[in-house]
């Protein structure tokens, strides 16, 4: 049923969206989507995102950059939701996607991987609202969260831009078939930096 409904939001996405990335609202949309993503929002900004970049490649890195703005907004003020708001909101939120479980997997080595956890979360499949409202809700350095949202999403974006700006919107099939490949990629490579970071502190 899930599956039935993400495809339907797809098709009408792509029959309305890409006509509207010509219009002025057209930043300020993905700059909330993915503002509302990093909190609540149960769908990943891309599929908003890549037939707005598909529709017009002269903006696709202006796309990007507002969507790395408003993601980041979003990381901020989850974050300070978990940290003083999480009983009345961040926990419900989590209780209504069924995330107790993520939740209590990722209290329990946070304070020690906390860069890698949200890089992790940032760039992967994960839903990133799990990552951004518990780092406020169990203590993870402020400055380390900004670092790895950051880092994490403006990979995740402009990744995707460049992808659809060098080879067109045809490689859109054969990238969505290995994104987990390149999601792998992405995750050992932060974890190598991290280790490096860590043998030689």
């Amino acid at each position: 049923m899930f599956l039935s409904i993400y495809n339907k939001i797809k098709i009408l996405i792509v029959e309305k969206v890409r006509p509207f990335t010509e219009s002025k609202y057209s930043n300020p949309f993905i700059f909330f989507i993915c503002f509302i993503e990093a909190i609540i929002f149960p769908f990943p900004q891309e599929i908003f995102m890549i037939p707005m970049m598909a529709a017009n490649q002269n903006k696709i890195f202006q796309i990007a950059f507002y969507a790395l703005l408003g993601s980041f907004a979003g990381a901020v003020s989850a974050y300070f939701i978990g940290m003083y708001f999480f009983d009345l909101i961040g926990m419900p939120i989590i209780e209504f996607y069924n995330f107790e479980t993520e939740l209590n997997t990722f209290s329990e080595n946070i304070k020690e991987h906390g860069f890698l956890y949200v890089f992790v979360g940032g760039f992967s499949p994960i839903p990133f609202k799990l990552v951004t409202l518990s780092s406020g809700f169990l203590g993870v350095s402020f400055i380390v969260f900004i670092i790895a949202s950051l880092f994490s999403r403006a990979v995740r974006f402009f990744l995707i831009g460049f992808i659809i700006w060098k080879f067109g919107s045809n490689i859109l099939k054969a990238y969505e078939k290995r994104f987990n490949l390149y999601t792998v990629l992405i995750i050992f490579i932060a974890l190598l930096i991290y280790l490096v970071t860590k043998f030689y502190s």
